[in-house]
């Protein structure tokens, strides 16, 4: 049986593949490297693009957003809406700060739930996980605070003590606290939670889940031992200044 082999080429007699001739597996390679290269080009390209849009988001929040801070001023012109009556969708609701799982420390009942230097962007904010909120209808989950916006008056003096920070004189801390009245504007998701036989005892959703947060103290009861606290009107915007 015969074997076919390869007709010789014709024309000039060359071999077309003659250039690679002597780089045998070293030419996988080079290939290799440099589809690696522009892999790795690439992916910074996507890092430094990413890295910037999340600048540019830390740089002008969403609760910054003119359509946003109308809505705002729309709903501060109504009344607030009860939390058991609260639907899907932006509401403002008046309540207090009344609990959560876990806190930053404090007297008793007067916990801080939230806390930023004064004049610092949301990236420097500490915050519970969760924190409940009770008006005289019912209650309602706070999520994702550490994004809010918040104006709230200093930290109380009691829950300062045994802090060591360096600028410390310098570097005021605002806070909110359990027992603080609050004025909730953000986006309510309809999610009830409880058993009890009151109705106020029952959880009726959650706000900061999604989109846009703010939070104002109304009032703060003065601790005996909390001179700070009772200056509700010094209040501070964590952004040191209205966004426009």
């Amino acid at each position: 049986m015969s074997t076919l082999a390869p007709a010789p080429s014709e024309g000039t007699g060359e071999d077309p593949f003659e250039v690679f001739s002597g780089v045998g597996p070293q030419l996988g390679l080079l290939l290799l490297l440099a589809s690696v290269a522009v892999a790795v080009v690439w992916i910074s390209r996507r890092r430094a693009a990413a890295h910037a849009a999340g600048n540019a988001r830390r740089a002008r929040p969403d609760w910054a957003d003119p359509k946003w801070r109308a809505t705002v001023e729309r709903l501060r012109d109504g009344a607030p809406t009860p939390i058991a009556a609260a639907r899907a969708g932006t509401v403002r609701v008046v309540a207090t700060l009344v609990s959560a799982p876990t806190n930053l420390g404090g007297p008793a009942a007067r916990e801080r739930v939230w806390s930023n230097l004064h004049g610092a962007g949301p990236e420097t904010a500490i915050a519970a996980e969760i924190v409940f909120a009770a008006d005289d209808s019912g209650r309602c989950a706070i999520e994702q605070l550490e994004h809010a916006r918040v104006i709230a008056p200093m930290a109380p003096a009691a829950a300062r003590r045994g802090i060591q920070e360096r600028d410390d004189r310098d570097r005021r801390r605002v806070a909110l606290c359990l027992g603080d009245e609050v004025e909730l504007i953000g986006t309510f998701a309809p999610d009830r939670a409880g058993s009890d036989s009151d109705p106020r005892a029952l959880v009726y959703g959650t706000l900061g889940a999604r989109g846009p947060l703010e939070i104002r103290v109304l009032s703060r009861p003065p601790a005996s031992d909390d001179t700070t606290a009772a200056r509700a009107d010094e209040a501070a915007t964590i952004d040191g200044a209205d966004p426009t």
